[in-house]
């Protein structure tokens, strides 16, 4: 089963996502802040991260930087899911393996957490 981190301070959006996510066979976990998901993702060690742009401790940008410095045995894929167009969100796209816009469809969701 497919290890899925959700990072986004807007909770009813995580809930939502989370739920789609479930209902797709995935193990999902969800948090708020940067910091907190730091925390998460050494402990339950995801496939994939979502991540927001704007987050109440940090920026995105700065999040996937410090994910991928974490030292796993396994690199997750770390995804931009946010309604800031690609360019426009104050930071370099290329830390994220794939950048999508808020509300993509579930054929997506899936190519990118399988592929």
């Amino acid at each position: 089963m497919r290890r899925v981190l959700i990072v986004d301070e807007f909770e009813p959006y995580a809930d939502a996502l989370a739920n789609l996510l479930r209902r797709c066979g995935y193990d999902e976990r969800r948090e708020r802040t940067g910091e907190s998901a730091l925390s998460t993702a050494a402990d339950f060690d995801p496939d994939v991260v979502f991540v927001d742009l704007r987050l109440p401790d940090m920026d995105g940008y700065r999040l996937a930087d410090q994910l991928r410095q974490q030292g796993s045995d396994t690199r997750p894929k770390i995804v931009a899911l946010t309604h800031i167009p690609r360019g426009e969100g104050g930071g370099d796209d290329a830390v994220f393996d794939d950048y999508l816009l808020k509300r993509p469809n579930v054929e997506t969701l899936r190519r990118v957490v399988e592929g």
